[in-house]
C-alpha cells in the first residue's frame, strides 16, 4: 500500500508555491497526499482533491486565527491515519505533534528564522516565546526540512540530534498545471519588475525612487509590481499621491506556476532590493530571483549571504547594498545601457535554471520518505 502523508499549513495553499509543488511531486511518486490549509474571506480555492480547506474569520490579530484554524483543523487531522505528517509553517507544528502520536513520523519544514522575522525584530518576548514554542513542539520531528545554508547551520546548532534537509523553493521545468501571466498593457523599451507579496522590508520606497530618477535623467521607463500582499492598498494610494500612475502599475495577484510574458520589444530588469530589517531578511533566499532565472529576466538584488551566494556563482545578476540608493540605481542602469551584459546574464538565468529546479531539488526527500 502506498504511504499516506497529510501535509498541514496555517494559510491557504493555492498561494503557496512550495506546498503546491510538493503535493504534485509526492502524488507522481505514489504517495496519498492529503492536505489541511486556512480559507479567509474573498481568498482562491483550489479545487484539488485531497486538500480540505477550514474556512476561518478574518481576524485583526493572528493569535485569533491561529487558534480557531487549531480548532477547527486539528479534528480533521485526527481522522487521518497518515504515516507521515508534514508541518508546513511554525504554527501547524502542534497539529503535527498531536498527529504523531498516532503513529504518523513528523517533519517540520522550516522556511524562516521565526524567532528573528522583521514583525518580532522589536519585540524580544515574542521572540522569546517563538523559540520556546518551536524548540517544544519539534521535539517529536523526525526530519526538518528548510531552503538555505544558512538556515541549515542556525537550525543545525539549535536541534543537534535533528536529521536536517536543505530543499530550495526552485522552480519547476515540468507543471502540466501551469499558464501564462500575460502583460497586456502598453510597455516602454525599459520595465522595472517587482514579482512578489507585497510586505514591509520588500525596497518599494526605493522602487518608487528609481523609477523617477530614470524618469528625471531621460530615460523612458515603467515600473511594474506583480503580486498581492498587506501594502497594496497602501502601495496603489502611494502611487496615486505621487503622481505617478504613467510610470508605476500594480498587477496581479498571479498564481505560483503561472510564466510572466512581456511584450517582446520589452526589457524587463528584476528587482528584489531585501532591506535589512532582521536576521530573517538578512538570511534568506526569496523565491522572486529564482522565477526572475525561470523567466530569463536578470536582476539586481542586495548583496546578502544567500542571495549573493546564488548570484555569483550563476552569474544572473548584479548585487547591491540596499541601504545605498546611488550603488542600486547605478546597477540598473548597467543593466539599461549595456546591452552585451543583459544578453550574457538573459542566457546565463536560461542556463542556470537547468540546475536549480525543483525536479532535482526534491529528490533528496523520496528516498526518506520511502524508508
Amino acid at each position: 500500500m502506498n504511504k499516506k502523508i497529510l501535509i498541514v499549513f496555517l494559510g491557504n495553499i493555492s498561494h503557496d508555491s512550495r506546498s503546491l509543488k510538493l503535493i504534485r511531486s509526492l502524488r507522481e511518486q505514489g504517495f496519498q497526499i492529503e492536505a489541511i490549509c486556512s480559507l479567509e474571506p474573498g481568498e482562491v480555492k483550489l479545487e484539488s482533491p485531497g486538500i480540505t480547506y477550514v474556512k476561518l474569520r478574518k481576524w485583526s490579530r493572528a493569535f485569533f486565527k491561529i487558534i480557531e484554524f487549531y480548532i477547527k483543523a486539528l479534528p480533521i487531522a485526527l481522522r487521518t491515519n497518515a504515516d507521515w505528517v508534514i508541518a508546513s509553517d511554525l504554527f501547524a507544528l502542534p497539529i503535527a505533534w498531536i498527529v504523531s502520536f498516532k503513529g504518523a513520523k513528523l517533519i517540520y519544514d522550516s522556511r524562516e528564522f521565526y524567532a528573528s522575522l522583521a514583525s518580532t525584530s522589536k519585540n524580544k518576548i515574542k521572540q522569546i516565546f517563538i523559540s520556546i514554542f518551536e524548540k517544544f513542539f519539534v521535539s517529536r520531528a523526525k526530519i526538518i526540512l528548510t531552503v538555505n545554508q544558512s538556515l541549515n547551520d542556525f537550525i543545525s546548532s539549535k536541534f543537534k540530534n535533528k536529521k536536517i534537509i536543505i530543499i530550495r523553493n526552485l522552480p519547476t521545468l515540468r507543471n502540466p498545471e501551469s499558464s501564462d501571466f500575460k502583460i497586456d498593457i502598453e510597455l516602454p523599451d525599459i520595465t522595472l519588475l517587482y514579482l512578489g507579496n507585497f510586505h514591509p522590508g520588500r525596497g518599494f520606497k526605493i522602487y518608487f525612487d528609481l523609477v523617477k530618477k530614470l524618469s528625471s535623467d531621460g530615460i523612458k521607463s515603467k515600473l511594474l509590481l506583480i503580486g498581492k500582499g498587506e501594502l497594496k492598498d497602501k502601495l496603489e494610494k502611494e502611487i496615486a499621491s505621487q503622481g505617478l500612475s504613467e510610470i508605476a502599475t500594480i498587477l496581479g495577484p498571479y498564481l505560483p506556476n503561472q510564466n510572466i510574458r512581456f511584450p517582446a520589444t520589452t526589457k524587463p530588469i528584476g528587482l528584489c532590493i531585501i532591506e535589512p530589517l532582521s536576521l530573517s531578511y538578512i538570511y534568506s533566499l526569496p523565491n522572486k530571483i529564482f522565477e526572475y532565472m525561470k523567466n530569463s529576466i536578470p536582476f539586481v538584488a542586495s548583496g546578502f549571504p544567500e542571495i549573493k551566494a546564488i548570484t555569483e556563482k550563476y552569474k544572473v545578476g548584479i548585487l547591491a547594498n540596499p541601504e545605498n540608493f546611488d550603488e542600486i540605481y547605478n546597477a540598473v542602469r548597467r543593466l539599461i545601457d549595456d546591452d552585451i551584459l543583459y544578453s550574457n546574464l538573459k542566457e546565463n538565468c536560461k542556463n542556470a535554471i537547468l540546475d536549480l529546479n525543483w525536479e532535482n531539488e526534491i529528490k533528496k526527500l523520496y528516498e526518506l520518505l520511502n524508508a
